[in-house]
């Protein structure tokens, strides 16, 4: 998990650092836990720097499948997050995520 500094403000942001989306209703979907945040971009992409999802809503989450809704292969992905909290202070956050689905979309 990292957490991002945010001590001289009241925002807080929490970003995982794995999660497993194999529909075991544990860890099923990436998403950065916000406190405190009134505006978000988050982008995820692959390691050839391909976007592989997007959003801009405040409880958005990914799934582990692409925007095109195919699934994504087991590995480490950039996450890039952008956000404005409720006192007005902007963060830009960047850090890696592992996707581990256990072979679960190749059955």
């Amino acid at each position: 998990m990292v957490i991002f500094d945010t001590n001289d403000s009241i925002s807080n942001i929490v970003m995982p650092n794995v999660f497993t989306p194999n529909f075991d209703s544990i860890n099923d979907v990436y998403k950065p836990y916000l406190d405190e945040i009134k505006e978000l971009s988050f982008s995820v992409f692959n390691r050839y720097g391909n976007l592989v999802f997007e959003t801009n809503r405040i409880n958005g989450f990914w799934d582990g499948r692409t925007t095109s809704g195919e699934p994504c292969k087991d590995g480490v992905y950039f996450c890039v997050l952008s956000a404005t909290g409720i006192e007005g202070k902007k963060y830009k956050e960047k850090t890696f995520v592992q996707l581990f689905t256990n072979g679960y979309y190749n059955k």
